[in-house]
């Protein structure tokens, strides 16, 4: 790239320096529960022989991790075991039990179902288990008809303990219940004591380890891998060579720390090098310096500062991947040298010398040559003066004072017959007052006394005035304050723009009030004169915005359901309210609070219903003979919490769905003897698809004692009509520290009868509904971004080139408007400030002198009036006051728009009894054509006149008419206009006309 230059020399829109981007929200490892404890395995069933034994569980990565720490905990646990297998027979059930000796009822054996599974529970080929000792049949008794009848063993309880030690065990019991007491002659029930078993489970050690493994680290280059494509790419970036990383893994004994690596399966470690490939290395780019900024040419105002150059470069490309880094150095600056003080200059004119005759041969052709009168030329001094009026060389003002006045002009040397007069006298001596007048003086000589036309004292005046020079000067405020502003701070060269939010909006700043500067005759002067800058400053506070201000989240409600979807909820309250255009608040609740609703899913199976075994049926007719009949069971029912390794602890009853709680009463048939006894029913059978009301499920119990002779058993099927089920979608969530930006929109998989009651996923998952919905899609939360301005754009030029009106102005514009509940944009958009006063000058008309008549009393003469140089504020009610000429030494005579000047015209004075007209009255106020007050639009109109004097009646008919004269003005208002007359007093009153504003504008 080529060097940065002077901004302005770029005529493109400068492009935007901000736009939108998008921070990805760091996404947390989750995993899910610990697996139960899996059964004694080899390391490695590839090779059994020789390696010791584990007991493993697992858990897997519910949420993979972005952004965040990136590592998730470890996903296997082990525990050293005795007598490992690879493969084991599980018994699934047990078939009918057959009496020995084909016999139809007394002892027999129940033969066991088995499957193979496999380490992980998983059924696997029956081949694989010829080496696992096979179950074998379990000794059992075929009741006969006046026998006591018990009931199948519950399951196994969970177990009370994870793991065994000196002072846990593992314990775990099942139970089985009476069905039918035992009639005469038959074989008796057993006591209680035998309706329960327990066993040990469990037995394995509370020594856990696993394998930790710590962070990858750096990718460093493999130089065995020599042959790479380079043009690869890795996460989009193209990459240059192939590394390793290592890490490393350690075997770690839980609540102890690391222990030797044999105590972890081997065949588990996680791998400690991999692959990597290397982005290519990016070196810092930066342009060339640029050029030095330019030192003042000229010389400076006042106290001399010492000013500085600088030059800068810019970075283009940030080092990246262990390219070279940036140099130091972006910008620098050296001192200007001193320049000189200037102060402003003026070139001071001196008097005409005599007048010098022009050589004869120049003007011998010309009428009168040999005459030793007429016309000349004559000269005068040009000194050059500082305005303070001190002495300064010529060379000063030739470079800052302008051109140079005329150094000679014609001049006449009388004639005979023209007026004569002595030399001007010196100035009359000034007394120091300020506002003092000077004077000189000439007279008339010879035959020039006589002469009428030389006592015209306005064409040939014999006193000349001057103002005395005086040093008195004061200053005072004019106008209005200008807008407050900040200082402007430095800007910080990167990436050849400044980063957003350098840029100060608020704090302290100052305010200007313009100063103007006046001699002692209250004529306008250079500021400098009362040693001012040219404005006040005053301190001034521009307000920071305040942002709308809320409290952090509250906790997260109980979901409102306890099985299936419901909301949670959390809050946030108003803690202060924003001003100065501060960030809106969210739309806020009528108690100044806003919510967050989230779907959230209960778990069915959190917590479940535990039910112990029914007691034996207490008969209600009591007859102890036969001990048999209608009668009551009941058993406990407990809310628990369900783990994985089963039911765990009991927690209150409301947190399980009280429309499943199970009976813990209901009403039995103890069998008689030789009645029919059948066993507990079994599970239902699956649903199938469409659940249209239609299909059933059904369940099933089998005869466990035969009846008597002449009786028979009741149905040992049951049937019922299978449920429909269906589920939502949840609104738009964001991951957990996100406020905005793309989310995702879930379904929470509820699993709901078709009679709305949420059930167990189990219910669906039996059915294969979940597999058929798109669980998640993509959604957008509109992100708030505050308001971005541009910078402040130089201040203009000033609006006026003199007087005390001035005004510059600086502007910014919105680079990107505000979104969402970003913060607004401040209204001010412009800012002006006055400009520092500076004197207006013009050439202006004298008043007219008397009307002359040459030789005469009355009749037509003429009249004279003189230009002078006069200082005015640049306003039009400002008439000026007289300065010297030299002040307008480089302004055109032009007046009113005419260069031609008008310094004599012809004029009347009336002979008695005449008519004549009067002067020019002044120029009316602008009026506008308005009808009922309103403008009619055709612009405004100023008016003139002459008055007509009649000084003999009788000469009436020979006056002239009333002169006017109109012009066009633009700064019209609308007037009515009405007769007013005051009262009577005696036989007279006043009367007036009156302008609606009130003013008498009669005549």
């Amino acid at each position: 790239a080529s060097r940065p230059v002077d901004r302005r020399l770029c005529t493109e829109p400068l492009p935007s320096t901000s736009q939108l981007c998008h921070i990805p929200c760091p996404i947390e490892c989750e995993t899910s529960a610990w697996s139960a404890w899996g059964p004694c395995t080899y390391e490695s069933c590839d090779d059994p022989q020789a390696k010791k034994g584990f007991k493993l569980r697992k858990r897997r990565v519910t949420n993979e991790p972005t952004g965040g720490t990136g590592n998730c905990p470890h996903l296997l646990e082990a525990i050293p075991c005795e007598e490992p297998s690879c493969y084991d027979w599980r018994i699934v059930g047990l078939e009918e039990c057959i009496p020995d000796n084909e016999k139809p009822c007394g002892p027999g054996t129940q033969v066991p179902a088995v499957v193979c599974v496999n380490g992980d529970g998983e059924e696997a080929d029956r081949q694989l288990c010829r080496d696992a000792i096979y179950p074998i049949p379990v000794v059992c008794e075929a009741p006969c008809s006046k026998d006591c009848v018990l009931s199948m063993w519950s399951a196994w309880s969970s177990c009370s303990h994870t793991c065994s030690g000196k002072t846990t065990e593992g314990k775990q019991m099942r139970a089985r219940s009476i069905l039918a007491y035992a009639g005469e002659g038959g074989i008796q029930c057993p006591n209680s004591s035998a309706l329960q078993e327990t066993r040990s489970c469990n037995e394995h050690s509370c020594t856990v380890y696993h394998w930790q493994t710590g962070p990858w680290g750096q990718c460093i280059e493999d130089a065995s891998v020599s042959a790479f494509n380079s043009s690869a790419s890795w996460n989009g970036e193209a990459t240059c060579s192939v590394g390793m990383q290592t890490r490393k893994v350690i075997c770690v004994r839980v609540n102890v720390g690391q222990v030797g690596p044999k105590k972890c399966p081997e065949n588990l470690r996680p791998e400690t090098v991999r692959p990597c490939l290397l982005p290519c290395r990016k070196d810092c780019i930066v342009t060339p310096f640029s050029d030095w900024t330019l030192c003042p040419s000229s010389c400076q105002d006042g106290d001399v500062i010492v000013k500085k150059q600088s030059r800068h470069r810019v970075i283009i490309q940030l080092p990246a991947n262990g390219g070279r880094e940036c140099p130091d150095t972006l910008f620098e600056e050296k001192e200007c040298e001193a320049s000189p003080v200037c102060y402003s200059y003026r070139w001071k004119t001196h008097k005409w010398r005599r007048c010098q005759l022009v050589p004869w041969y120049v003007r011998q052709d010309s009428p009168g040559a040999q005459e030793t009168c007429g016309p000349g030329l004559q000269a005068r001094a040009i000194t050059c003066r500082r305005q303070d009026g001190g002495q300064a060389d010529i060379s000063e003002c030739l470079k800052y004072a302008g051109p140079l006045p005329s150094l000679t002009q014609t001049c006449q040397i009388p004639c005979q017959d023209d007026c004569q007069f002595t030399s001007w006298s010196k100035f009359s001596s000034c007394n120091g007052d300020c506002g003092g007048v000077r004077t000189r003086k000439r007279t008339l000589v010879g035959k020039s006394k006589k002469r009428d036309k030389c006592k015209n004292s306005q064409l040939h005046p014999l006193i000349e005035n001057q103002f005395c020079p005086c040093d008195k000067y004061s200053a005072q405020p004019v106008g209005n304050w200008s807008d407050c502003i900040l200082p402007e701070g430095k800007v910080e060269i990167l990436l050849g723009m400044k980063v957003q939010g350098d840029i100060k909006e608020c704090g302290q700043g100052y305010r200007y009030q313009a100063m103007a500067c006046y001699d002692q005759n209250s004529r306008l002067v250079e500021t400098s004169r009362c040693n001012s800058h040219g404005y006040i400053e005053e301190a001034c506070i521009i307000p920071c915005p305040s942002d709308c201000k809320l409290s952090e989240w509250s906790n997260w409600s109980r979901c409102s359901k306890s099985c299936g979807s419901g909301v949670k909820v959390r809050s946030k309250w108003l803690r202060e309210k924003p001003y100065n255009g501060g960030r809106p608040c969210p739309k806020l609740d009528h108690i100044n609070q806003v919510y967050e609703v989230v779907p959230c899913h209960s778990d069915c199976s959190q917590y479940i219903w535990v039910t112990e075994p029914w007691s034996v049926c207490k008969v209600t007719n009591v007859d102890l003979k036969e001990n048999c009949g209608e009668g009551v069971q009941t058993r406990k029912v407990r809310c628990m919490l369900n783990t994985v390794d089963g039911p765990s602890d009991t927690v209150e009853d409301y947190l399980c769905d009280p429309e499943e709680m199970p009976l813990g009463a209901r009403k039995c048939t103890l069998p008689c003897p030789e009645d029919c006894v059948m066993s507990e029913w079994g599970s239902w059978s699956r649903c199938y698809l469409p659940c249209n009301g239609s299909n059933v499920r059904e369940r099933s119990a089998e005869s466990l004692r035969q009846p008597g002779e002449g009786k028979s058993c009741p149905a040992a099927t049951e049937t019922e009509v299978c449920t429909l089920n269906k589920n939502y979608w949840s609104t738009c969530q964001l991951s957990e520290k996100a406020v905005c930006g793309n989310g995702i929109k879930t379904r929470m998989l509820d699993c709901v009868r078709s009679d709305g009651k949420s059930v167990d996923l189990k219910y669906c998952e039996e059915l294969g509904l979940e597999k058929t919905w798109q669980m998640n899609t993509s959604c957008v939360v509109e992100c708030p971004v505050n308001c971005q301005l541009s910078d402040w754009s130089s201040w203009s030029e000033c609006s006026q080139t003199c007087g005390l009106t001035g005004k510059m102005i600086r502007r910014r514009t919105i680079n990107q408007p505000f979104q969402g509940d970003g913060r607004p944009c401040p209204p001010q958009m412009e800012q002006f400030k006055p400009c520092p006063v500076k004197p207006c000058y013009r050439w202006q008309y004298g008043q007219w002198s008397a009307c002359k008549v040459e030789d005469a009393q009355c009749g037509e003469g003429t009249r004279l009036r003189n230009i002078s140089c006069v200082v005015f504020d640049g306003s039009i009610e400002d008439v000026g006051k007289v300065v010297d000429e030299e002040f307008c030494g480089e302004i055109e005579p032009i007046i009113d728009g005419n260069k031609k000047m008008g310094l004599e015209e012809t004029c009347t004075l009336p002979c008695p009894g005449d008519c004549y007209l009067r002067e020019w009255s002044e120029w009316s106020l602008c009026q506008l054509t308005c009808v009922n007050g309103e403008d009619l639009g055709f612009g405004g109109i100023q008016v003139r006149s002459r008055a007509v004097i009649i000084q003999d009646l009788e000469n009436q008919h020979l006056c002239p008419e009333q002169a006017l004269e109109t012009r066009p003005c633009n700064d019209g208002q609308c007037y009515e206009y009405k007769w007013m007359a005051s009262p009577w007093k005696g036989s007279s009153r006043t009367v007036w006309c009156q302008r609606s504003d009130g003013l008498n504008v009669t005549g």
